[in-house]
């Protein structure tokens, strides 16, 4: 909840007031967040052999290449669906069983980002839209 709202812009202060708890606590609770969040992206990445180019436990992100499958990838920590990993592809989502899991992932991330998505855009196309504006927004990409 505080890492969250932290995340959301919401002060320090604000948020002390608002749980009825002290700065000190509200700061305290955010790098024990942090420090949680990194340790599970660390291990993300870890398991799935992904090499970290730039990390973020205030956003819960990381961005990686996985020479596996010689692509760019993604991890996301989101308190509602938890650690996902995301390999950057172009698929054909329309025969897809992952389709609805696919959609439902990306939409909890855009809305999580507060990002407008286009709709009935296909997962693949949906995600280079979404981390594109992702990776501007955190400045790991110059922008256009």
């Amino acid at each position: 909840m505080i890492w969250l709202r932290r995340r959301q812009k919401v002060r320090p202060y604000e948020l002390a007031k608002e749980l009825k708890v002290s700065r000190p606590f509200i700061s305290k609770a955010q790098r024990i967040a942090e420090q949680r969040i990194e340790k599970l992206l660390r291990h993300a990445a870890s398991i799935n052999r992904i090499r970290i180019r730039d990390i973020s436990t205030k956003y819960g992100l990381v961005y990686g290449y996985c020479p596996a499958y010689d692509t760019e990838t993604y991890i996301f920590y989101s308190p509602k669906i938890g650690i996902q990993t995301w390999y950057a592809h172009r698929g054909e989502c329309g025969s897809c069983e992952l389709l609805k899991q696919c959609e439902t992932t990306l939409k909890q991330i855009a809305e999580e980002w507060e990002i407008e998505v286009p709709e009935a855009t296909p997962p693949t196309d949906l995600s280079i839209y979404l981390f594109d504006i992702i990776m501007r927004r955190m400045k790991w990409v110059k922008g256009k």
